[in-house]
């Protein structure tokens, strides 16, 4: 079964502490496709704003680009496409908190709230995630 949403993280730059996200959307929606990180999560009753780690985006549908707008602190709306869309996106990751994410030259590690970026409508299907290190 192959899933609507997948990601692949990637280690970037450990001595720049990025990782490098790609979110694919099989079928995005028509209008544009929104994406977006919490401002929180459960446990942790302070707001995180995980996006501000964002630190270069940018999206694509074949070989082509697709503009980018970004809606609000946490939330980016893609232009229509005709089939799939992919979002590319490095996060800054030196938290050294469970709520955040982590990476150097000795190791790495995540929340997947702090760096997979949420396809609206999408939240309660499957996904698949791949981690190429």
């Amino acid at each position: 079964m192959s899933s609507s949403v997948s990601y692949r993280l990637c280690v970037l730059d450990p001595q720049a502490h990025l990782f490098e996200v790609t979110v694919t959307v099989a079928q995005p929606a028509a209008a544009g496709q929104v994406l977006r990180l919490p401002a929180w999560i459960p446990g942790s009753y302070m707001v995180r704003e995980f996006a501000r780690h964002i630190v270069q985006i940018s999206a694509s549908s074949g070989k082509k680009a697709v503009a980018l707008t970004k809606l609000d602190k946490h939330s980016w709306q893609a232009a229509p496409v005709k089939g799939e869309l992919t979002v590319r996106y490095q996060v800054y990751a030196y938290d050294l908190s469970v709520r955040g994410a982590y990476l150097d030259a000795n190791r790495g590690f995540y929340n997947g709230t702090s760096v997979f970026l949420s396809a609206d409508g999408f939240e309660n299907d499957p996904c698949t995630v791949d981690i190429d290190a």
